[in-house]
């Protein structure tokens, strides 16, 4: 039988291809590692609207003709915006009776303390999920003038409650907000009540002049009750 001859030069060749796979491995975790610890700005951003909104729901608000603004350069909208005439768009619905072009109670929204490092904002309504909504958890993106923000509401109703995703686009416009857009979708109802839209439906809804002007919002009072949340009935909330 023929003995097998190693050689100091095959030792040697096979510690380079051992180092060398090594070296690619180590550079390959460290670049990981790196990663993991300073993501991008738009790996920041994702993350965040993921968090708030899943694909699926942001692609139902789109075909309902929801605009989504995207980039991580946004302008600072914070201040207080009036959505008047606040009309119908379109629903998914199944025999909405907020048929395209009815027009809705005036909404207001409150947005403030904008941060340009993480893309958060905080966001408060009236008269769009409900009579009076808090978001929960907030982020905004955008270039230029234009932007989207994405919300996530809790909304009690007959002795439940639902997660509404509450989104807003539109372009700042000296103090003005020019072409605002909301959708409202609802994205867990795993706690819902009667008489509740399901999972995956919802509304969206625009400024009929196309000019959300600023507004006192501690002035635009609303009553807060179960019944002044989005639901599959007519009522005088979206």
């Amino acid at each position: 039988m023929m003995k097998k001859t190693t050689t100091k030069l095959t030792v040697v060749a096979k510690g380079c291809t051992f180092a060398l796979i090594v070296g690619v491995v180590l550079q390959f975790a460290a670049c990981s590692k790196n990663k993991d610890i300073n993501p991008s700005d738009e790996e920041i951003l994702s993350k965040k609207i993921e968090d708030i909104i899943p694909q699926q729901y942001v692609d139902s608000l789109t075909k309902l003709g929801f605009t989504i603004n995207k980039g991580t350069t946004p302008p600072n909208i914070d201040g207080s915006y009036l959505f008047k005439p606040f009309t119908i768009k379109s629903s998914n619905i199944p025999y909405d009776t907020y048929l395209p072009g009815y027009v809705l109670i005036d909404g207001a929204v409150k947005l403030y303390e904008q941060s340009a490092s993480d893309f958060s904002i905080k966001m408060l309504g009236k008269n769009f999920v409900g009579a009076a909504d808090t978001s929960v958890v907030t982020a905004i993106s955008g270039s230029g003038n234009k932007f989207t923000v994405y919300g996530k509401v809790k909304a009690y109703r007959n002795g439940g409650y639902n997660f509404y995703a509450f989104l807003m686009s539109g372009e700042k416009d000296g103090n003005n907000i020019k072409n605002g857009i909301a959708g409202i979708m609802n994205i867990d109802d795993s706690h819902t009540g009667p008489g509740t839209i399901a999972k995956g439906q919802g509304r969206v809804a625009f400024d009929g002049d196309y000019t959300s002007g600023p507004t006192d919002f501690n002035s635009k009072t609303a009553v807060i009750t179960e019944k002044n949340t989005i639901s599959s009935k007519p009522s005088q909330i979206k």
